[in-house]
Formats: C-alpha cells, sequence, structure tokens
C-alpha cells in the first residue's frame, strides 16, 4: 500500500486561451498541410518546444544542466532510416525508408549523416544560450537518435512504437540497425546524448534556441518554421526555489479549454463492456493532528476499478501552455477501441510532487450530521496508479500490472503525453495528511461528522454507472483545541478506528 501526498496543478492564464486560437504549434506540419502535403508518404519532421519558460535552480558555487524540453517530431508518416554495413571492412549506409500505397520507397542519404558512429544524425541540431543581453554563453552540436525516449505527441498517434530503443550498442560490432519514429511520435534529442551541462552560469535570464542544422533541412525538407525553437531559462536561487508554495488551482478557464483543441476521434457511446466502474471505498486511517495552530483530520482515500474495463486517461502536451489534454481510451478485448475528451492535466512542480496529474479523478469532503458540507479537501490533481489490490478475483482482473505505484506512471514537466492507467480490480488511494490536504477541524464543535470521498466528481469520465461513486464514513469528534480526538465506528464491522 502506497500513501501518497497531493500534486496539484499550476493554473492556466489568458495566454493558454489566447494559445488556443490558433493551431496548436505541436501538431506541427499535419495541421496546416495542404491536401497535396496531407498525401505525401514521406515524413515531416518539426521541433516541439515543449514549454515557453523553464526555471532551473542552482545552489551556490555549483554548476546546472540546461535540458531545454525541445523535441523532434515526425508527422504524415513514420521517419525510418536503415543503417548497415556489409560486412566489417565495408563502409555505414544509411538508407530512407518510407510506406506508400504502391509499395515502400527508399532513397539512399550521404554516409556522412553518421560518419563512422550508430549513435545517430551527426550535428543534426544546434543548442544556443545567450544570456539577456543577447550574449552567447554556450553553444554546441547535438546529435540526434530518433530512437531515444520517443512519446506520443497527438491523441491520434499510434498507441505504440515498434522501434527500437535506442541507437548504437554497447558492443563495437553492429552490422545493421533500425532508426525510427512513428508518425505522431517525438523523440527527445538532449535524452540520448546528455541535456548541456553542466554550466557555471549566473543566476539570471536566458534564452535557449534549438536549431536543425541548414543540411538536415535540405535533405528532409523541413521549413523555416518547423526547424527552430526557443525557450526562456529562468535560472534561479536554488535556496529560494526549495520553499514550498501554495499551489494554484486550476482556473475555470482553464477546465472549459476542451472546445477550443483541435477535434480528435472520439467515441460519444462506447459499448458497455469497455467501460470501468470507479468504486469509492469508506476513508481509513483516519487520525487527528496539530499544526502550526490548527487541528487537522487525516484520512487515506481509495478509489478502484470494480468491474468492466480498466480506467486509461492520457494526457498531451497543449502547445503553449502548462496543461495537458486529457482522453480516456476504451479497452475492449485487450484492445483500444475509441478515446474521448475527459479534461485536464496539470503539473505540479514543487519538490517531491513533480508529475502530470488529472484534474477530475476524485473530491473529498467532510460533512455534518445532516449530511450538509463542513469542509472541503483542496486536493485537486491525482496521478492515477494501480496502488493496491481490491478484488484481484473479479473477471478479467490484472493480476501483475506493468507498475505497481508512482514509477512510470505520470511523466515530468518536458513530457509531451503520459498515461495514467487503472486496472481493472486495483485501486488508487491517497492519503491526505498535509495541511490543506486534511480537513481543518480548528473551529468545528465535537460531534458527530461524515468524510465523504466522490469518484469522478464532475462526471466527465466515462463509466458504466455511478453507483459506487460516493462513500461516507462516519467520525466522531471530541477533545479541545489542540488536542483533539477522533472516534471512528467500525464500517460493516470491519476496521473500527479509535
Amino acid at each position: 500500500m502506497t500513501p501518497r501526498m497531493m500534486p496539484t496543478a499550476v493554473g492556466a492564464t489568458a495566454m493558454l486561451v489566447a494559445a488556443l486560437a490558433v493551431p496548436p504549434a505541436l501538431m506541427g506540419p499535419v495541421a496546416m498541410a495542404t491536401p497535396t502535403q496531407a498525401r505525401a508518404t514521406w515524413p515531416h519532421l518539426g521541433l516541439i518546444a515543449v514549454q515557453q519558460t523553464l526555471t532551473i535552480p542552482k545552489a551556490p558555487n555549483q554548476p546546472i544542466v540546461v535540458d531545454p524540453d525541445i523535441w523532434v517530431a515526425s508527422y504524415g508518416s513514420d521517419f525510418r532510416l536503415d543503417v548497415r554495413r556489409a560486412d566489417y571492412t565495408a563502409p555505414i549506409t544509411v538508407t530512407q525508408v518510407t510506406s506508400a500505397p504502391q509499395g515502400a520507397q527508399e532513397r539512399r542519404l550521404p554516409a556522412s549523416v553518421v560518419g563512422n558512429g550508430w549513435n545517430g544524425l551527426n550535428d543534426f541540431m544546434r543548442f544556443t544560450l545567450r544570456n539577456a543581453h543577447g550574449t552567447v554563453v554556450f553553444s554546441s552540436q547535438i546529435t540526434f537518435c530518433p530512437d531515444a525516449d520517443a512519446e506520443r505527441a497527438t491523441p491520434t498517434s499510434p498507441a505504440t512504437d515498434p522501434y527500437p530503443y535506442e541507437c548504437g550498442s554497447s558492443d563495437p560490432f553492429p552490422l545493421g540497425e533500425v532508426w525510427g519514429l512513428p508518425q505522431g511520435w517525438a523523440a527527445d534529442p538532449f535524452g540520448s546524448v546528455g541535456a548541456p551541462g553542466p554550466l557555471n552560469i549566473a543566476i539570471g535570464k536566458y534564452r535557449a534556441t534549438v536549431s536543425i542544422a541548414p543540411r538536415y533541412r535540405t535533405l528532409f525538407g523541413i521549413s523555416a518554421g518547423s526547424a527552430t525553437a526557443t525557450v526562456g531559462i529562468d535560472v534561479v536561487d536554488g535556496s529560494a526555489a526549495d520553499r514550498a508554495a501554495d499551489p494554484v488551482p486550476l482556473s475555470d478557464t482553464a477546465r472549459a479549454i476542451g472546445a477550443a483543441l483541435p477535434t480528435v476521434p472520439t467515441m460519444a457511446h462506447p459499448p458497455r463492456a469497455a467501460l470501468p466502474q470507479l468504486t469509492a471505498l469508506p476513508a481509513w486511517g483516519i487520525a487527528t493532528t496539530s499544526q502550526s495552530g490548527h487541528d487537522w483530520l487525516d484520512f487515506g482515500a481509495t478509489v478502484w476499478v470494480s468491474a468492466d474495463a480498466p480506467l486509461d486517461v492520457e494526457g498531451f502536451h497543449v502547445a503553449g501552455s502548462s496543461l495537458m489534454a486529457a482522453y480516456q481510451y476504451f479497452w475492449q478485448d485487450g484492445k483500444v477501441i475509441g478515446q474521448a475528451r475527459v479534461g485536464t492535466m496539470g503539473y505540479y512542480p514543487q519538490p517531491g510532487y513533480e508529475n502530470w496529474h488529472f484534474q477530475q479523478f476524485a473530491q473529498y469532503q467532510l460533512l455534518s450530521a445532516d449530511k450538509k458540507l463542513v469542509v472541503r479537501s483542496h486536493k485537486l490533481g491525482f496521478c492515477i496508479a494501480a496502488t493496491d489490490g481490491v478484488d484481484l478475483l473479479v473477471p478479467n482482473a490484472i493480476w501483475r500490472p506493468s507498475f505497481v505505484g508512482l514509477t512510470g506512471q505520470c511523466g515530468q514537466a518536458g513530457a509531451l503525453w503520459v498515461q495514467e492507467y487503472l486496472p481493472l480490480g486495483w485501486g488508487d488511494t491517497y492519503k491526505q495528511s498535509l495541511p490543506g490536504q486534511a480537513f481543518d477541524i480548528t473551529s468545528l464543535p465535537n460531534g458527530v461528522y461524515y468524510i465523504e470521498i466522490i469518484a469522478n466528481p464532475l462526471h466527465q469520465l466515462y463509466e458504466l454507472s455511478e453507483v459506487g461513486n460516493i462513500s461516507l464514513r462516519e467520525v466522531i469528534l471530541g477533545g479541545t483545541k489542540g488536542h483533539r480526538t477522533v472516534r471512528v465506528p467500525a464500517w460493516n464491522g470491519i476496521d473500527p478506528e479509535g
């Protein structure tokens, strides 16, 4: 059982709404292609800047590493390179391969794009860092491996990447490799070679620019607008950056951005067999604590999938914003059969919370004895993941998920895409023990209350029914300020506390 703390999203501003009024940059050439371009079999390559500004804390007298979170994407078709040598005395050759209605097409590329190595396309791009005065403080050329650290870039991208995980080999004897990006996927060029650094630069504001080299622009027909991306870099005092800030809730404007996003194929009425049933378990692990002159009621909350299919929520970066658009994917007989837009994800950057979090998964409230709202938990964001097996004997339950807990589930700040997956039979548990997440009971009179756990509170997730979405757990508060107590009657004869 893995208790988790509250991560919540940074709210969007009017800048986000303005950004959504034009075709998002992340869609690249696909979004703006003419009918002729759309029929082309050769891929379109382009850069994606995930964020407009990055903040990097710097410890005193210590260098920093600068990862600009700029990706290389392929649109229209797969970007595939076959790299081989006939034998160990023959030179390396590079062939670009693409599919076409009349069959695969190939073209030989200059051997100089790889030189004598197997690590990727030599000097594919240049990374340049300028200070606030425009002076170059660092510049380097970057080798690009299409296989490295690839992620989906759009909701219509293929679900899986068939290409290898890396370029090159740990031994010196490769004979043939395939480097590739599926259409609609993007690779992190800094993941394979490492972000630039360590850099001994001062605290201040900088601009990082990544530009694809002219010879590759010509070789792959990359437009000028797709070949360069710039990101602001704020290097700040590390000691100040470590101070926790109050989480900023997602604004109502941000919650309503769905209509402004690009239209994607959806399934308005998925079959029942492809829908999960979210069930809220009663609160547990209930206790009182005192901190900073306040009394708090701590509790654990678990929501699980009790039938008939898994909950699969995936986020895709919204260009020019701090948000991801969230889609629910519908599974039937082990396959994805459809999708629907279900809300947003936000990134919470505080140390210990660094993940993308879905905004519409659950809500926690403290009710009075007559079931009226008294206190609402400030928890807004959820990194959905399997933490507890609740009933692994329900039909089609997964006994061994790919991940248990947070590992691998919810991405980092520079992610283009995250998949948050809750298998059938498994629950997702959060321990509400931080101020703002726990209920503030400082001024509440002693007496009977109810902890209410609500799954799918905004009714945006598709599920079999809303039966079981709400649970209530009786608690009895007592004691005096600074020394509050709680008694918890057993629930159906289970879990008596206090």
